[in-house]
């Protein structure tokens, strides 16, 4: 199993971050550290170096939490060859509503997706109630392209799923969204990728705090929508991530 979006490096793990490590290796094969913000990207590193080898670390400037843009510029620049992508960047329209504002995301967006076709990286994005727009900003573009956490409409992941280089990525939050079962159910299984996105999307609401070893329970989830059984969702979940990510495990 390889989950391709969690934020161990959130405050939420301080306590306990090398226990939950230390069960994730026991659980999965490998784990994507998504970032959001360059205090984040920085301990993502530092991470990833204590875990050579199983923590992989994409470095991203969120388009409403991101902070200090030049710098996540720079260190990708000079990480180049130990991240595994950039990302989380993109577009939210859900949380920001002004047009200004929104044309500020595009621009900041496009600076990266440059980025990331210039570096030959992949590309993390976040797409909240903006995903026909994200597709197009990146539509052609020569790098693979992973659209994290993907709630938009099925019209759109059938377009998505047809682009040699893209990829769908599936949360936990399937296991209490309808409009998510319906996108799962028309994804072949070479255009699929499980994440968790934690400590976000925690598929028990009581507990608050999800870590990666539950996209077992997306799997089973998609095993009731399609009937292709859970195993064969996790396997080619896993072959896929190493696909998009090239990641080396």
């Amino acid at each position: 199993m390889i989950d391709v979006h969690a934020h161990l490096c959130f405050p939420e793990f301080d306590r306990d971050r090398e226990e939950i490590i230390a069960r994730c290796k026991q659980e999965l094969a490998a784990v994507i550290l998504a970032t959001a913000r360059y205090d984040e990207c920085i301990e993502a590193l530092k991470a990833a170096e204590r875990h050579e080898g199983f923590l992989f670390p994409t470095l991203g400037y969120h388009p409403v939490e991101g902070t200090e843009r030049e710098k996540v510029i720079e260190l990708i620049k000079k990480n180049r060859d130990r991240i595994a992508g950039i990302g989380e960047v993109g577009l939210d329209y859900h949380w920001v509503k002004d047009r200004e504002k929104q044309e500020k995301q595009r621009e900041i967006f496009s600076q990266f997706v440059d980025l990331a076709e210039q570096l030959k990286l992949p590309l993390v994005i976040h797409s909240w109630d903006a995903e026909q727009e994200c597709f197009d900003m990146v539509k052609g573009r020569d790098t693979n392209i992973v659209f994290h956490c993907y709630s938009g409409p099925v019209e759109l992941a059938r377009e998505i799923i047809q682009e040699d280089s893209m990829w769908i990525s599936i949360s936990t939050n399937i296991c209490f969204s309808k409009q998510l079962r319906k996108v799962a159910r028309i994804l072949p299984l070479d255009k699929l990728l499980l994440e968790t996105d934690s400590p976000f999307l925690d598929p028990d609401r009581e507990r608050k705090r999800n870590t990666p070893w539950n996209i077992k329970l997306s799997a089973e989830k998609i095993e009731k929508e399609t009937g292709t059984p859970k195993g064969k969702v996790l396997e080619h979940a896993r072959d896929n991530a190493i696909e998009a990510f090239g990641l080396k495990i």
